[in-house]
């Protein structure tokens, strides 16, 4: 989290890894709002990514 511009200014402690994760990582759309149709279109985004 602090590497996004909002948590620029605050104090944080780590090793490396929340960066790693941060640059190579893939955030889905997630929640108990989360429609059919929402995850209809992230499955069909992430298997077209990976063809």
């Amino acid at each position: 989290m602090h590497l996004q511009p909002v948590f620029k200014d605050c104090p944080f402690s780590g090793n490396g890894v929340s960066e790693k994760l941060f640059n190579d990582g893939l955030c889905l759309p997630s929640g108990s709002n989360l429609t059919k149709e929402d995850l209809e279109r992230v499955v069909k985004n992430v298997k077209a990514t990976f063809k």
